[in-house]
């Protein structure tokens, strides 16, 4: 059986236009608002003009320059993004790079072109950089090419890595990091390399550069050398290594910011609000509850497992995995992430998620289980075309909800309770589509859309026709069908709070055209 399914994944052809696509369905969109000021984005984003244009960290120059913003923090007369400064120094880079090309001059780069740079520099060339590396492993675990290439599509474009790859966050990124860093102790496991390990340790540190919570997963990946490695001390030691210079660069930051290496800005809030959320617990993290953990997977708001179901396949790609003698190791770590996850994720401030499509601090966790979700869509393949169809009709349903959700209106408030239903569909069916690269740059907005779903329905028809055969092809369709009906008679209402929120929305769509 093993023999065969790698005999066929060899005569596979090779797909070579499906990155280009997806290359291209990530460069379009530019869902930009500045009217909501997005505190994530903007709080970032002036640190990184604070960082070229001023030579420090805060932000106080880019305010008086700009206006106001939120999520800063407050520290020895300096304000600062409460969060950790690793997207923001990449971004320095780009931005470094783009007013060189202007003659040093920052007028010449609006906050809007700027933002747009960052997004594609900061979050979607990097998943894409991710989708090239992860595309021949998922080809191996699933033994079925034609699988590999489904999940490629759907986690691109129907997971929380598409949400965040076309925003300046810094989830994406640090979901990049951290899967990269996966990729390569499972290159160094046959190739025996310990760069590749050296290469894993400095990824695994820049993930929590860029974002607190990928430690959650950073101290599961060294131990996973120690597991796996033949050569465990030298293993260890070049991924301790190379983990430490973006580890010291963190603290340094803390100790110019906040006066100590170990004072973070989630303790400095300006905002009130967020100061009592993070003030329970452990910054923000206390005792685990259903609710939380049940909105985070299963909420039509934004439950993880309800705009990207198709990572439900990857729960069943692990089973398989751990009988695998040469995946269990794999197996086992990528189950205990899923689990410190689902801790995490079942232990945060359910409030604290913001103005977000879907758990945004579980992009990591989305990462994750694509490789597993190819096991189980190869799986569920071998069992006939009517299991097949049905798994194949997950990945379209996620592709669907995911990326129209995200070229619409990447910023659930949280008044609503059904996302998709309450705010994506209204403003679609009104006809609101936002910026696009084409129009940014001069040209006809209305090209670069069709342009878009030209690319997006040949995505859907990929879905389907590699992912289902025969029967199931119908079978798939159904099924999203389905889960669209589903999620659209759950915990929808009308009320006045939701009513005046939809038409701020529509608001803000009127004054970024």
């Amino acid at each position: 059986m093993i023999s065969t399914s790698w005999r066929s994944l060899a005569k596979a052809p090779s797909r070579s236009w499906l990155l280009p696509l997806i290359g291209a369905l990530y460069l379009i969109p530019f869902p930009y608002f500045p009217a909501i000021h997005s505190p994530n984005e903007g709080s970032r984003l002036y640190q990184v003009r604070a960082l070229v244009d001023d030579g420090t960290f805060a932000v106080n120059g880019a305010l008086q320059r700009y206006g106001p913003v939120g999520d800063l923090a407050r520290s020895q007369g300096g304000l600062y993004p409460n969060k950790a400064p690793g997207v923001s120094i990449l971004g320095a880079l780009v931005y470094a790079v783009a007013k060189a090309l202007v003659g040093w001059r920052a007028d010449r780069i609006s906050n809007e072109v700027l933002l747009y740079l960052l997004r594609v520099s900061c979050s979607g060339l990097p998943t894409l950089a991710l989708l090239w590396f992860l595309r021949p492993l998922l080809g191996r675990w699933s033994g079925d090419g034609e699988s590999a290439d489904v999940i490629l599509f759907t986690y691109a474009l129907g997971s929380l890595a598409y949400t965040y790859g076309l925003l300046f966050f810094s989830h994406q990124l640090a979901a990049v990091c951290l899967a990269g860093a996966l990729l390569a102790l499972e290159a160094s496991r046959t190739r025996e390399r310990l760069w590749l390990l050296g290469l894993g340790g400095f990824l695994a540190g820049y993930a929590v550069l860029t974002e607190y919570t990928a430690a959650l997963a950073a101290l599961p990946l060294g131990l996973y050398v120690l597991w796996t490695a033949r050569q465990k001390l030298a293993g260890a030691v070049a991924f301790g290594a190379a983990s430490l210079p973006p580890q010291a660069l963190l603290l340094w930051y803390h100790k110019i910011a906040y006066g100590s290496p170990f004072r973070i800005g989630y303790q400095n809030n300006v905002n009130q609000t967020f100061q009592g959320w993070h003030n329970q617990g452990f910054m923000g993290v206390t005792t685990p509850s259903l609710l939380a953990l049940g909105g985070s997977f299963f909420s039509p708001a934004k439950g993880l497992l309800i705009f990207s179901p198709f990572l439900a396949l990857g729960l069943l790609g692990l089973w398989i995995l751990k009988d695998r003698p040469a995946t269990r190791p794999p197996a086992a770590l990528l189950g205990a992430l899923f689990l410190l996850y689902s801790a995490f994720t079942a232990s945060f401030i359910y409030e604290a998620w913001g103005w977000t499509v879907g758990p945004r601090h579980l992009a990591p966790l989305a990462a994750f289980l694509a490789l597993p979700a190819a096991v189980g869509l190869a799986a569920a393949r071998r069992r006939g075309d009517l299991a097949g169809g049905v798994a194949c009709g997950l990945c379209l349903l996620s592709v669907l909800l995911t990326s129209l959700a995200t070229i619409t209106y990447p910023h659930f408030p949280e008044d609503f309770s059904n996302g998709f239903f309450e705010v994506t569909v209204p403003l679609l069916l009104g006809g609101y589509l936002p910026r696009n690269a084409i129009g940014l740059l001069g040209g006809a907005p209305a090209l670069g859309w069709f342009l878009y779903f030209g690319c997006w329905l040949a995505g859907l028809i990929t879905i389907v026709r590699l992912g289902a055969r025969g029967v199931g092809r119908a079978a798939a369709v159904g099924t999203a069908a389905a889960g669209l009906l589903c999620l659209g008679v759950l915990a929808r209402g009308h009320s006045v709070q939701k009513a005046s929120m939809l038409r701020f929305i529509e608001e803000t769509y009127r004054a970024a055209q």
